[in-house]
Order: C-alpha cells, then structure tokens, then sequence
C-alpha cells in the first residue's frame, strides 16, 4: 500500500475547511457584481436629473458600505416613492438581498412592507411568498416579525369579493396571534402603529363599531400624527364620528372631541358631525334634533334613530346630575321627561337603565317621583363643562369658608368660657 505524505493532507483539510468560506466570498462577489450592474442601469435610465442622483446616492452608500444611511434612503424613497415607477421586486432581489443580513430585522421588515404591497397589485400570490420568506430572516426578532405578520393580514385585508372579506376567520386569528405577541412588547414601538391600523381597518369591515372606535384611537395614539394627510385625518375623524354614534356602550365623546385629528372637521363639509358630536357629549337633544337635516341622510344613522336617541337620553340625565351641585343632585321625574323628551311613564325605565350601566349611582324614590344621584361616570369634560366644574369648586370654597368663619366666632365663646 501507497503511504500518502502528511504535508499535502493536512493541506488537503485545510482547504476543505476554508472552502466554505470560499464559496461564500465568491458568491458574495458575484452579488456585489450583480447589485453594482443593476444600480448602473437603474441610474442609466433613470428619467430626469433629480431620479439620477437618487441612484448615484444610492450607489455610493453601498459602494462605501454605509449599511444605516442606505436603509434609511431605501426606506424613506419607498414610502414616499422617490425611486419612481421602479419594480420592487427586482429592487429587492439585485439590491437589498446582497446586504439584508447587514441591518437591523425590524428595518428591514419596514422595508418589506411597502414592496409587498407593490407586488400585491400585479401578483397577490407573490406578494404572500415574498412576506412568507421574510419571516425566515426576521424569526429571531419579535418586533420585525409582528411587523411581517401585520404586513400579511394588510394584504389580506384587500382580498374581498362584492366589497366583503374574503377569509375574515383567519385574519381573526392573526390579529389575536400579533395581538399575543405585541402584548410582550415593552414601551411603544414603530410596529404598533401598523398593527392598530390593521386591528381596526378590520373591525371596520365587520361593523364592529365599539370595537373599531378603541382600536382606531388606539392607532391614533400611537401614529405620528405628521405622517398623516389632511385627507386622511378627515377620513379617520368621520370615521370615529360615526363609530361613536353608533357603537355600543359608548359615552365618553369628550376623549373623541379633545383628539387633534377631530379639527379636520372644522370648516368641512362634515362639520355637521362635529356639532352633532358636541350635542351628544352635552346631553342636548334639542340641538341634536335640529340636525337632522344632515344626520338623516346617512344610511347607517338614519336605521339606527331609536338607538342613538336612547343613548342620548342617558347622555342627558349624565350631564343634568353634573350640573346639580353634589348635595343636591335631585332630579325630579318631570324634569327628566321635559330634558331627555320622554314619558312620564318611560322616566323610570330610562333611569334604570343609567343605572344598570353603570353610567350613574343612586336611589328612585317613587312616592316623590325623584331620582336622588349619589355618583356620575367619570369622562373627559368640554371646556364649558369645565367651566361649569370650576364654578361649583368656588361655590364649594365660599361654602366651606362661610363654615370656617362661623366655628371660629362660635369658639371664641367656647375658649372664654373654659
């Protein structure tokens, strides 16, 4: 038997142990070679000087290798479409493929987003494959992959026939899934946002509108609110308006009327909405009747009359028991007839139901025919009913201080006599 000569295989291994490596470079060089060849033609037939220079920037940060500023500049032109009619799909597979691995998950997932939503216009199967493949690379971070997760239940949302969700049972399920992991999430961050849209662009297709009011200005809270248009903003606070109105067990209008996005309204040709909203929140039926005019003519709050009024009667004893000082909450059964415009026989059942949610505390005296309001729901004030607070603090005060002065002249007579 041949003996083989030791030098030669030990460097037999060592290039079986380099060879991975090798084969990494190499392809590393032809990606580089193939990224450097598409950024030439993109900037090549680029139309106009300003989408040229895009590209050359582009080009140099990742010549220079300046992986933050590039995902930065690629994040920004796709969001704001700076790169023109570019096809992002090809973008990402001779471009920021050869250096995904280089930056931050969740900036990526960010940057994902907007190109699946490219692709879904001419391909939704492709655009489900695309995020599909990107929670392999995003799996180790729970922000980038809520953030792919909501990306996936946006596609779906535009999936619809005769203007219905097509699979509403499983975006149920994915929401409650990102739900599960967001509710890990520590602090606020850019992935909520999203997620909260979609939570309530969903809850807006089912006509869920309780559910879709909490989920909508809990997107509000968390959105940049510059980051919104003017068109948008009135479409969100048209939206809420009517949720309010017509969602179930919803009376604080005062959280909705001290939003920002809600001034949109103003000087619109809904700011007859506004006025109903601000109505509602005072308990002011009259004022809300003689808006019917405008209200009427919408489909979804014309069917449901009968139910906004009952909620606007309960409104009006809420705001009637705020107005009485609290040693003297005291309504009496026709003044609630005469200011919620009910029966004398209908006074009771609609005190009862007050009562029942939990909107106030108190006590019915039938053989006085009064209603005796011990506690009112607290709820975000308007500023005249704030106002109105403030008064009954000095009101309260002067009380107190008239108190004070007659034990201290009752206590002279007191302390002389000991």
């Amino acid at each position: 038997m041949k003996l083989v000569p030791l030098a030669p295989m030990f460097e037999i291994i060592s290039i079986l142990k380099t060879a991975p490596n090798v084969a990494q470079n190499l392809q590393g060089c032809i990606m580089s070679d193939r990224t450097e060849k598409y950024l030439r033609q993109q900037r090549n037939a680029a139309q106009g000087a300003a989408l040229q220079d895009k590209w050359s920037e582009l080009e140099q940060n990742y010549q220079k290798k300046l992986w933050h500023q590039l995902t930065q500049q690629i994040r920004t032109s796709l969001e704001t479409g700076e790169l023109g009619n570019v096809n992002t799909k090809e973008l990402y597979d001779n471009f920021i493929q050869d250096f995904e691995h280089r930056i931050n998950t969740l900036q990526l997932a960010m940057i994902c987003i907007p190109i699946a939503h490219n692709i879904y216009k001419s391909d939704p199967t492709a655009a489900f494959e695309f995020l599909k493949k990107r929670e392999r690379v995003c799996s180790k971070d729970k922000t980038a992959m809520i953030r792919i997760q909501t990306g996936v239940i946006e596609l779906k949302l535009k999936n619809k026939t005769d203007g219905k969700l097509d699979d509403p049972v499983e975006i149920r399920r994915l929401l409650e899934q990102a739900q599960n992991e967001l509710d890990n999430v520590n602090g606020v961050t850019e992935v909520h946002a999203p997620f909260y849209k979609a939570s309530a662009e969903y809850l807006k297709e089912t006509r869920n509108h309780a559910a879709y009011y909490r989920e909508a200005l809990r997107y509000l809270g968390c959105e940049d609110q510059n980051k919104l248009d003017d068109a948008t903003k009135l479409d969100l606070a048209v939206l809420l308006g009517f949720a309010a109105l017509l969602g179930e067990n919803i009376f604080n209008f005062g959280e909705l009327l001290a939003h920002p996005v809600l001034k949109s309204l103003e000087n619109s040709e809904y700011n007859w909405l506004l006025e109903v909203l601000l109505a509602f929140n005072a308990g002011d039926i009259p004022k809300f009747k003689s808006l019917s005019k405008h209200w009427t003519k919408w489909t979804d709050l014309k069917n449901a009359e009968e139910a906004i009024m009952n909620k606007l009667r309960l409104l009006c004893i809420m705001e009637m028991a705020l107005q009485r000082p609290s040693k003297g909450r005291y309504l009496s059964f026709d003044d609630i007839a005469r200011q919620a415009q009910v029966s004398d026989k209908e006074v009771e059942f609609v005190v009862m139901r007050a009562l029942s949610k939990n909107l106030i505390n108190g006590t019915i005296n039938q053989v006085q025919k009064t209603v005796c309001v011990t506690w009112v729901q607290p709820r975000v004030l308007s500023v005249e009913q704030i106002k109105t607070m403030r008064q009954r603090i000095v009101t309260w005060q002067e009380d107190v201080d008239a108190i004070g002065k007659i034990v201290e002249e009752n206590a002279k007579e007191i302390l002389t006599k000991a």
